[in-house]
């Protein structure tokens, strides 16, 4: 069982959603496997990973709409196992967005409150137009879905499932079928409405660019479990595995020994066929860090942006083997030693180039 710490019960933030040592069996496969974390009052938290990971299974059992084999789910401090979807206070926006074709957009918006009654008081009517309002859909409220675009039918879905004023949103990959500039132009919209509103959010997705760009806190998975829970930059800068520093944008990741420490730096012979010493910076909070010893083998990485071309500290003698011309920076591929590295710079392919980083930039990472 998850220890209190790691499920954010404190006194100033007590936890909206909590998901304790959770499973979720089918058969003899496994899609969710003892995933535990909290999700404060407010918060926007995001569940990223690969296909198949087990995070839209994660979204559907806090949702109700899955029940877990083992394990405890809380929504505001209340047991949620073998409570269904409507007895919970949720709203969710699916992936596919399931609005009502009979319906117009009013008739879809104020669906969930011919159940309930509307928040603060209001009206029917008016809890209508303040989400028109709201999601920038003002005078089309008569519409079908079908003169809708892809983004309008986002935000009409997004409106109904605020409608009756949930105290938790479920988004299961809501902007995977819009094109990017769009999707780019909505996650922007959806964190400003979360925000102005309040509401608590648990988000899925599959681009990592989208979780680092409107979370509060995100949780990687891979394989039914989670690899790591933090900000977006602390998963960005400081990841924990070797498959969330390859998995959240590009890296280069280091295998080495150490030959030498002390208590700020650690000297490293890199793996592979020329002896290559390089210094890296030894965190005094980092947990692997205290655990070192001289002699270990050892994984670190280094952001591509950190990699630089004539830097003099850490430099490792390349050949560049393609560049890629992204318009804000150019990716360049190089080859050292037959292992690949990714570089932000402008090199001709086919040229010989130092690179190097600075020891700070060096990030260790758990081995598997």
């Amino acid at each position: 069982m998850a220890d209190s710490e790691q499920l954010g019960r404190t006194d100033d933030h007590p936890p909206t959603i909590v998901l304790d040592d959770v499973s979720r069996d089918y058969g003899a496969t496994t899609a969710v496997d003892g995933v535990s974390f909290a999700v404060r009052d407010g918060e926007f938290f995001t569940l990223v990973g690969p296909s198949g990971c087990g995070k839209t299974t994660t979204l559907r059992l806090v949702g109700g709409f899955e029940q877990p084999t083992a394990g405890r789910v809380q929504l505001s401090g209340e047991e949620m196992v073998g409570v269904p979807p409507e007895e919970r206070d949720i709203g969710i926006v699916f992936q596919n967005y399931a609005l009502f074709p009979h319906m117009n957009v009013r008739e879809n918006i104020a669906y969930g409150l011919n159940f309930t009654d509307p928040p603060d008081g209001q009206t029917k009517a008016e809890r209508v137009d303040e989400l028109l309002s709201l999601v920038d859909l003002d005078g089309m409220g008569e519409r079908d879905p079908d003169q809708l675009s892809g983004g309008q039918q986002q935000r009409v879905a997004l409106a109904r499932a605020l409608a009756p004023g949930p105290s938790v949103l479920l988004l299961d990959e809501p902007m995977s079928a819009l094109d990017a500039e769009l999707r780019e132009r909505l996650r922007v919209e959806l964190k400003d409405i979360q925000q102005t509103l309040g509401v608590t959010t648990l988000y899925v997705t599959h681009d990592q660019e989208e979780a680092l760009a409107i979370s509060d806190r995100v949780a990687v998975m891979r394989d039914g479990r989670i690899e790591q829970i933090g900000t977006p930059r602390e998963i960005y800068h400081q990841p924990a595995t070797r498959f969330v520093a390859e998995f959240i944008g590009d890296n280069n990741v280091f295998a080495g020994e150490i030959e030498e420490m002390d208590s700020k730096t650690l000297s490293v012979q890199l793996a592979g066929d020329a002896p290559t010493v390089v210094d890296i910076e030894r965190p005094a909070e980092d947990r692997l860090s205290t655990e070192l010893q001289t002699g270990e083998e050892i994984l670190f990485c280094v952001r591509p942006e950190s990699l630089v071309v004539g830097h003099e500290k850490n430099a490792l003698n390349a050949s560049v083997e393609s560049t890629e011309f992204l318009g804000e920076t150019t990716r360049v591929q190089l080859d050292w030693n037959g292992k690949p590295l990714l570089v932000h710079g402008d090199e001709t392919v086919g040229e010989r180039t130092s690179v190097g980083f600075d020891p700070k930039n060096a990030h260790i990472i758990e081995r598997e």
